[in-house]
């Protein structure tokens, strides 16, 4: 990270010349010197000091998108001649929430770190619209998103689905009068007959508080909100514990059957929850990159159609593919090993 991208970021997560200073090593007055000479040299007012904590200005915000850029397009320069070198260095950057995180990313990371142990990976975690952000803004390599949340801007390559179920209270009036399985398949809810039930619903900006909204809209029912959650894996505990009904995605539904949480099917009233590994289009993705997004579809698609589809099947340790060459990176010759991004939808 260069100087003025490391001071700036300092100051404005910590809110102060002296907290940051702290952080930095550095002498308060060096820091504030610092930031007096870049203001000088740009003829620009980076901070706003008349607010506590400081905030940029216009212009400084201007200046930190730019040094963000010369960071990203310098580390994505170094991991093109890394993978020239075959080296097995660099890192990448992956966006996720926390609950795939928890429950997806793990064992992708666990098999990729097998291959590459010395790249450094670093995980952005957010709400599923904060990761598409920062997918689209190229702040990450790639990350797990919600295929229909995803952007144009986006490459977005179906990783896995995942089925939405309703998990209600054992107490519930309706658990009584429609047992369910302790497995798979769940018998299907007629959702009409949860109105009025207390539900448990995750906060605006992820996709299952859409699913509660739309179903809400399409059965016509009043489903008061009991509590809101931002972290999906608190939510069989909550149900358990009779909080309320909740929307649960099939992959933590084994976490539901052990704390005795009845599960239902909602049938076709939702389309099934697709995930796809997405990332800017034209950006250059680096062979431990491709590595990664390789080693994801192996690990959540066994065999897929997906892995084949887009070219990734071929890409190993031995062995990186070659692809067409983009606008938006660096000229290679033919022998050239480096890896870019799919344009129109094929590597």
């Amino acid at each position: 990270m260069n100087n003025i991208l490391k001071h700036l970021e300092a100051i404005l997560e910590t809110g102060s010349i002296a907290a940051a200073s702290r952080r930095l090593f550095l002498s308060q007055p060096a820091l504030s010197q610092y930031v007096k000479r870049l203001e000088t040299e740009y003829e620009i007012e980076i901070f706003d000091r008349s607010q506590t904590p400081w905030q940029l200005t216009q212009e400084g915000e201007k200046l930190l998108e730019s040094q963000r850029q010369i960071a990203r397009i310098d580390r994505e320069c170094r991991q093109f001649f890394a993978d020239r070198r075959r080296l097995k260095i660099g890192e990448i950057r992956i966006g996720s929430t926390a609950y795939r995180t928890a429950t997806i990313l793990n064992p992708v990371l666990s098999a990729f770190k097998t291959q590459y142990p010395d790249v450094m990976v670093k995980i952005e975690e957010g709400t599923t619209e904060q990761i598409v952000d920062l997918a689209v803004q190229g702040a990450v390599d790639c990350a797990f998103v919600i295929t229909e949340m995803a952007t144009p801007a986006l490459e977005t390559c179906p990783v896995y689905s995942e089925t939405v179920l309703v998990g209600l209270p054992a107490s519930h009036p309706y658990v009584k009068a429609h047992p369910t399985r302790d497995k798979a398949p769940f018998p299907e809810i007629d959702f009409r007959a949860l109105d009025a039930t207390p539900f448990i619903i995750m906060h605006r900006g992820q996709i299952f508080h859409d699913y509660y909204e739309r179903l809400c809209e399409k059965f016509h029912v009043n489903l008061p909100v009991a509590l809101e959650t931002l972290s999906i894996l608190t939510v069989p505990a909550l149900v358990a514990t009779g909080v309320g009904g909740a929307l649960i995605p099939s992959t933590i539904a084994g976490d539901c059957l052990a704390k005795n949480v009845p599960l239902y099917s909602l049938g076709g009233s939702l389309p099934e929850n697709q995930v796809s590994l997405a990332w800017k289009r034209g950006r250059y993705l680096s062979h431990a990159v491709r590595v990664f997004i390789n080693t994801a579809f192996q690990v959540l698609s066994p065999g897929g159609e997906m892995t084949r589809k887009w070219g990734f099947s071929d890409v190993s340790d031995a062995e990186p593919s070659s692809v067409k060459k983009t606008a938006e990176t660096p000229e290679a010759d033919a022998s050239d090993e480096a890896v870019r991004t799919p344009q129109n939808g094929a590597l």
